[in-house]
């Protein structure tokens, strides 16, 4: 009879609890005065010896390291280019709607509240597994991209690229203008998106292009982007003709992450309330981006 039950168990609650063990709860990486949680993705094959990169994902209001990872596809691509991904999460205690507080001065400031949260558990990240410290990238949706772009503003010099999808403007600090190293950024809107509207999208463009003191009318602009007519990039370069930021605006999309299920390295994402099949796998093209792509 145990057996039976046993069988039983693993058939109802096998996948989700595989899954569940592919994220590493964190307990302790140090002080935590945002009250965050810690989730690590770390592939199996991991080489510590060859100083693996590191990703932050910051998940949206609602959303959990657990979906956000499902949603977006991040744990595929660190099991097949070899990554650490980190997810914080938000708990209920301090945001009802699972927000991140990036909108919060005693919480969305350099080294205070979540905002030092975060930075706590890059540098467990680092030296619990040998991250390679000139490929720590970050990116969030909605309120995460919020947090992501207050991380950006507060450490420059910890990230080498950010991306921001659907991002509010709100930076509670200001913008850091006086920052030696500006990580390059792509910024993801939907012309249709009514949380983060199109106008938010354009404000945090404004801030990126103005802290990397370039001329916010000289930019390439790309139609039919990748070969998909619903995208469209502006992209931005310095006086090294180094590409430094990149706007993505996406046609007839709300609120949503960018997908393109499938088994290839190429396609992944989940389809559900936070994502949009288009055919375009914006994690694996954010992930080339980074320079994670080999």
């Amino acid at each position: 009879m145990k057996n039976k039950y046993s069988i039983l168990f693993a058939l109802l609650f096998g996948s989700s609890f595989i899954f569940g063990q592919s994220l590493k709860n964190i307990k302790k990486f140090g002080d935590n005065p945002g009250m965050l949680k810690m989730y690590l993705h770390v592939p199996k094959k991991i080489d510590k010896s060859k100083n693996p990169p590191l990703v932050l994902v910051l998940h949206g209001c609602t959303q959990s390291a657990k979906s956000i990872g499902e949603a977006t596809g991040w744990n595929k691509l660190a099991d097949s280019l070899g990554f650490i991904v980190l997810y914080p999460e938000q708990r209920m205690l301090n945001n009802i709607s699972k927000c991140f507080n990036f909108f919060i001065g005693m919480k969305a400031k350099k080294d205070k509240g979540e905002v030092a949260s975060i930075k706590n558990m890059v540098t467990y990240s680092i030296n619990e597994y040998n991250v390679d410290q000139s490929k720590i990238f970050i990116t969030g949706m909605s309120a995460g991209a919020g947090m992501s772009n207050v991380l950006l503003n507060a450490y420059p010099e910890t990230f080498n690229a950010g991306a921001l999808l659907a991002a509010p403007p709100t930076l509670f600090d200001g913008l850091n203008e006086t920052a030696k190293i500006v990580p390059r950024i792509v910024i993801v809107q939907g012309d249709e998106d009514n949380v983060t509207n199109p106008k938010m999208g354009e404000k945090v463009l404004a801030q990126w292009v103005k802290k990397n003191k370039m001329d916010s009318t000289n930019f390439k602009v790309t139609d039919n982007f990748m070969e998909n007519s619903l995208l469209k990039t502006r992209s931005y370069y310095n006086s090294k003709k180094e590409l430094k930021i990149v706007m993505l605006n996406i046609k007839n999309t709300g609120h949503k992450v960018l997908i393109d299920p499938g088994e290839s390295i190429r396609h992944g994402g989940k389809s559900g309330v936070h994502t949009k099949d288009i055919d375009f796998h914006s994690t694996f093209w954010i992930a080339d981006f980074f320079g994670l792509i080999n």
